[in-house]
């Protein structure tokens, strides 16, 4: 079913990273929740005509909930500044309802193989004894022989991948996993009281990573099946696509002039970001790395 969006809600496109949002329209400045661009006239729209099953997962965690969640994981990195916490200010940040393509696929393989056997056998080695003489001794070793193994497969696998022009993959995948079993049918009417984005990746498109992950998945799944896997071909079948609104919190925060972006998962908290490095924190790893290292090094030359 195509998505409608009621009368009082309006689409705008985002003139820098393209993310096409829905607002209430009498917001009279907006503010892209993935990039932070300001925009004051409505743009053309463009999104992506749906013509699959499309799911909303509710907002779960409250606004305060989600702040509080940043400013706990601003203060957790050993490597980030220590007055991180103290001195970031964090906006007020947006609750977005933000498009995922859900693919599933059945999966059918033939894969070839190897799997190892241990075996032990008793070799020749020399050793240096009292005096620099040397000395020869038998000693016990174990070694490996590999055997071919072949067999079929067959699997259903999931993908998500983001509708979103504007967020990537990594923060998509780092977001996962949204509660699947509180996901509800779509409608207008649950999207109310926060933004929406619409779809800005058709499903052609999106499938072309879909069917890279899912066909790694498979090809997973064969390599569990033996120690080393040769080769696997894969035929996939039955694509299920449907997309799926998910709730996540977006915000920014400045520290010493440099702003960063954090997106909280609207269901279970998950924090993803980036944040600033501590230079004398890495100072002090590398520092305590190279003396590690010239002990161990005096500890050879000793003992030898």
């Amino acid at each position: 079913m195509s998505a409608t969006l009621p009368d009082a809600i309006e689409t705008y496109t985002c003139s820098s990273c393209g993310a096409t949002t829905s607002f209430d329209p009498g917001t009279r400045t907006l503010r892209c929740p993935f990039c932070g661009t300001e925009m004051a006239v409505r743009a053309t729209a463009a999104a992506v005509d749906i013509t699959v099953d499309q799911f909303v997962l509710p907002f779960k965690l409250q606004q305060e909930a989600s702040a509080e969640q940043i400013r706990t994981w601003l203060g957790k990195s050993f490597w980030a500044p220590g007055d991180l916490k103290s001195r970031a200010a964090l906006d007020l940040g947006q609750g977005v309802y933000v498009p995922f393509w859900r693919f599933d696929a059945d999966a059918s393989s033939q894969w070839e193989g190897e799997v190892s056997q241990t075996h032990t056998r008793q070799v020749r080695k020399t050793r240096t004894v009292a005096g620099g003489k040397t000395e020869s001794y038998m000693d016990t070793e174990t070694y490996k022989t590999w055997h071919p193994r072949s067999g079929s497969h067959q699997g259903s696998h999931r993908a998500w991948i983001p509708a979103s022009t504007g967020l990537t993959q990594a923060e998509g995948d780092e977001l996962m996993p949204f509660p699947e079993e509180a996901m509800m049918t779509y409608s207008p009417d649950l999207l109310v009281g926060f933004a929406a984005e619409d779809p800005g990746i058709d499903e052609d498109g999106a499938w072309v990573m879909g069917e890279e992950r899912i066909r790694q998945m498979e090809r997973d799944a064969c390599a569990r099946e033996v120690e080393r896997l040769t080769r696997a071909d894969i035929t996939l079948s039955n694509r299920r696509s449907a997309v799926c609104y998910l709730p996540v919190w977006i915000y920014g925060y400045a520290y010493q002039n440099q702003q960063y972006r954090v997106l909280v998962n609207g269901h279970t908290g998950e924090v993803v970001g980036d944040r600033p490095m501590s230079k004398s924190r890495i100072m002090v790893a590398v520092g305590i790395g190279v003396a590690l290292l010239i002990v161990v090094i005096l500890l050879v030359v000793i003992f030898n």
